[in-house]
């Protein structure tokens, strides 16, 4: 018996003794097991937004019931991509319940997503734009905030769970080094002395295990849902929309980065892509040239 085969029937004889609620539950959190906090948080939401929808066992859920919930959610105010996401969740819990036996037939299989269109034209900031945002800012910590997730490209949940041991000084300047994405996996980023020296400004006497941007409030990380607001009131003095994210910083590293000459695959490593065909997305978004330019209107 191959190791796999082996894996999975030891998670079948985990199951097996339970009562059939709790075998879900804990079919549930062995799907989850190993996927980073916010992939386990959006994923067991959407699965209980399955689950809720369909008020059966899973091993009773049909493709009608599938079809049922996509028509469900397209009724919904949810985007498309949230759309999309959601289906995609139940598929891949269906997928390992009957990879490991907790089902007879995978009826997510029969279930084809729709494609969304591409939008991240539409959430690409302008250097002059990311620029306004940053010198407005009356706040030096908030200040800083921003000029490293736009100089880093790094996620919300990376900013906001950063530690000063996380930083480390390379010659006149330094590095920051991340956990996050698809794996959680960690990489380093070579940070500008300008950007450097602004994180060391606020160090002042902190320890190696004091998060670097600290809740005002609690005194420990800053919590993801106190970085929007602060990135929403940048947003309006810059006159911008208020869609603004931390993405959207991200996103405007990635493609002015590219813009100016940096190597893609280097974007991707900096970004922790694990596809360069999801970095080269902003080769497209903002494009510098195309046939169009060449017509005699």
């Amino acid at each position: 018996m191959s190791p796999v085969a082996l894996v999975h029937t030891e998670k079948r004889k985990q199951l097996a003794h339970l009562a059939p609620v709790d075998a879900q539950a804990k079919l549930i959190d062995m799907w989850l097991y190993g996927k980073s906090k916010n992939t386990q948080e959006s994923y067991r939401l959407n699965a209980t937004r399955f689950l809720a929808f369909v008020a059966k066992p899973l091993a009773q859920v049909s493709i009608e019931d599938l079809y049922d919930f996509a028509k469900h959610l397209d009724e919904s105010d949810l985007s498309p991509n949230a759309q999309k996401t959601a289906l995609s969740v139940v598929k891949s819990l269906l997928s390992f319940a009957h990879k490991i036996g907790f089902v007879a037939f995978n009826v997510g299989a029969a279930l084809t997503l729709t494609k969304t269109p591409d939008t991240l034209n539409e959430r690409l900031l302008s250097e002059v734009d990311v620029a306004i945002m940053i010198r407005l800012e009356p706040n030096v910590r908030n200040r800083c905030l921003l000029r490293l997730l736009y100089g880093a490209g790094l996620r919300a949940s990376e900013v906001c769970n950063l530690k000063w041991k996380n930083l480390a000084t390379r010659g006149d300047a330094g590095q920051v080094t991340v956990l996050g994405g698809k794996g959680n996996k960690s990489r380093s980023i070579l940070l500008p002395k300008i950007l450097w020296d602004d994180l060391m400004s606020l160090r002042g006497s902190a320890l190696d295990s004091d998060p670097v941007f600290k809740s005002r409030k609690k005194g420990g990380h800053i919590q993801r849902q106190n970085l929007q607001p602060i990135i929403k009131k940048a947003a309006a003095r810059a006159g911008l929309s208020d869609k603004v994210s931390a993405h959207w910083l991200r996103h405007a590293h990635a493609s002015h980065a590219l813009e100016r000459g940096a190597n893609i695959g280097l974007v991707q490593e900096t970004l922790g892509h694990d596809n360069v065909s999801t970095t080269s997305r902003y080769l497209h978004a903002r494009p510098n040239d195309s046939s169009a330019m060449y017509l005699p209107l």
